[in-house]
């Protein structure tokens, strides 16, 4: 018997209609009656009887219409056992990344990874990258993706350099920044650092501070509705549906404004075979090799 069969005997006992559960299963009533059939022919019994108001299970019939429900049972069963030693055989790799890092690049690095190594599973925690720094450091994580310069006893290999841009909903020349209203949000100490530096370089004044949000993308929204400007790090992977003017920064000198992003890691012997490769994947396909 195919589990049709057993759908077909089980839908029945629960509902005795022949023309409910055809249209329940999304057959025709002939064929679900052929199938009876053919399941009476396999086990040499009449399953059910017709009567007027729709079937009636024979002995018979009824043994093997509830030996359905524990057939779907043990199925059931069997099924989750093999999925929960599929996922107890899965590597586990713990990356860290920013909240922006985490939505405009790695969604789809882990994406494309995964359709080649099913076994791996990512736990991936968002945090300030000097957070992050500090916790590849102490081993509370695999792998991280930090943004700006730290020193510390792990790896660093840079995989992006983005540069420092001025987003308005109109364009704005550099000099009017200092009478305008500048929208603050949260980010990692070194990115502040560079930024702040750049700031006090070329204006010598504070700034006109606006409202303090929590992501980056929240402050590009609140520009759009005209209400200051953002100060920030882009990347060709940020959302340019805002449709904001992005003017980039430099220094007094002419160096433009950047940050680096490093992948960081330390390297151990336990380290396991999906950490490795997972590595070595990043050092193959995503680092700027210099």
């Amino acid at each position: 018997m195919k589990d049709s069969d057993w759908k077909i005997l089980d839908e029945l006992y629960k509902t005795p209609n022949i023309t409910k559960v055809a249209n329940r299963l999304y057959i025709t009533q002939p064929s679900l009656t052929k199938r009876l059939q053919g399941i009476e022919e396999e086990f040499q019994i009449k399953i059910v009887t017709r009567t007027t108001k729709g079937v009636e299970f024979t002995k018979e019939g009824e043994i093997l219409a509830k030996k359905a429900i524990q057939y779907f049972s043990f199925m059931h069963q069997i099924r989750k056992e093999l999925r929960e030693l599929q996922e107890s055989e899965k590597e586990i790799i713990v990356i860290g990344a920013s909240y922006t890092y985490s939505k405009y690049v790695l969604t789809d690095l882990l994406f494309e990874y995964s359709k080649k190594h099913p076994n791996v599973r990512f736990e991936v925690q968002n945090e300030q990258s000097n957070l992050l720094f500090r916790k590849v450091c102490d081993g509370e994580v695999d792998v991280a993706f930090v943004r700006g310069d730290y020193d510390g006893p792990v790896n660093q290999e840079k995989v992006a350099v983005s540069q420092a841009h001025i987003l308005t909903k109109e364009e704005v020349q550099i000099e009017m920044l200092p009478n305008m209203t500048r929208l603050d949000y949260k980010t990692n100490d070194r990115s502040k650092e560079i930024l702040d530096n750049w700031w006090q370089q070329t204006f010598h004044e504070p700034t006109v501070a606006g409202m303090s949000v929590g992501y980056v993308d929240v402050a590009w929204q609140l520009v759009s509705k005209g209400l200051g400007y953002v100060c920030c790090f882009l990347s060709e992977y940020v959302d340019d549906s805002y449709g904001l003017i992005k003017t980039p920064i430099y220094y007094m000198d002419g160096t433009p404004v950047m940050r680096n992003t490093w992948f960081c890691y330390k390297e151990k012997q336990s380290s396991s075979k999906a950490l490795k490769d997972f590595i070595r994947y990043i050092q193959d396909y995503v680092t700027l090799g210099c």
